[in-house]
């Protein structure tokens, strides 16, 4: 036997149950939606008066306040993560997926990133055939004017990606999985990220494929025992989308 044979790459190894429970979930969503609806009230309202007799979505600065809006509720997110997971229980961030991926390579985001705009296509090719157009969940507005798009722009592309993965793949799935099982902690974390996404009952068409691609990016986290992959893979996908949004506006 050839002395210098190297072993197959192993799997990474399952991680224990994550020292967060039910209750600091529960206690982390409520704040967000709570801190959510307190701050929406007064932003709403500052919108209102900028924006005088025109809608909010037609006027560009209440626009960005409205946009802007967002990028502090991401803030939130990401620091009930940190409070109910990290500093509760003096964890280090590696505890969240934050580590380096133990297998695969570079071409793992892309890979993600494409099973993800097949997911989205598929859906609304489906919707499409049974002549069903949703609206979209973006203002109309957002395309048309620099503050609006450059407060989109860097909320998508460089404030969701990893502050989202650290929050619904970091602290939900990887504080459900050792408790429901990789397969069901994923769908019930995506279920959650594409509830994140539907703004309003209008949008509530947006949950199954969201929430599909929430559980493929767990399954990342799964494969790697990193997020990275998925943070990378998710950032791919909101600066395509953001550019297709931009060169067809």
């Amino acid at each position: 036997m050839d002395s210098y044979t190297v072993a197959p790459e192993a799997p990474p190894a399952e991680p224990s149950r994550a020292p967060w429970g039910f209750a600091d979930m529960a206690k982390a969503v409520g704040l967000v939606i709570a801190l959510t609806v307190l701050i929406s009230i007064p932003s709403a309202v500052i919108a209102e008066v900028v924006a005088g007799d025109r809608d909010n979505e037609d006027h560009p600065t209440a626009l960005t306040i409205v946009l802007a809006l967002s990028i502090v509720l991401e803030g939130l997110m990401l620091w009930t993560a940190y409070r109910f997971a990290v500093h509760k229980y003096g964890l280090t961030l590696r505890s969240l997926g934050l580590t380096k991926p133990s297998r695969a390579g570079w071409w793992l985001p892309f890979a993600l990133m494409i099973g993800a705009l097949a997911v989205m296509y598929v859906y609304f090719a489906v919707l499409s055939a049974f002549n069903v157009e949703p609206d979209t969940n973006l203002p109309e507005g957002v395309f048309d004017n620099a503050g609006p798009f450059i407060v989109l722009f860097i909320l998508s592309v460089f404030v969701a990606p990893p502050v989202e993965e650290i929050f619904f793949r970091g602290f939900i799935f990887g504080g459900l999985r050792g408790r429901w099982g990789v397969l069901i902690a994923a769908f019930a974390s995506g279920a959650l990220f594409g509830l994140a996404h539907a703004g309003n009952p209008g949008t509530l068409y947006l949950l199954p494929p969201v929430a599909t691609v929430g559980a493929l990016f767990a399954f990342g986290y799964v494969y790697t025992g990193s997020i990275i992959p998925s943070i990378v893979a998710h950032f791919l996908f909101n600066l395509l989308q953001v550019t297709l949004g931009l060169a067809y506006s």
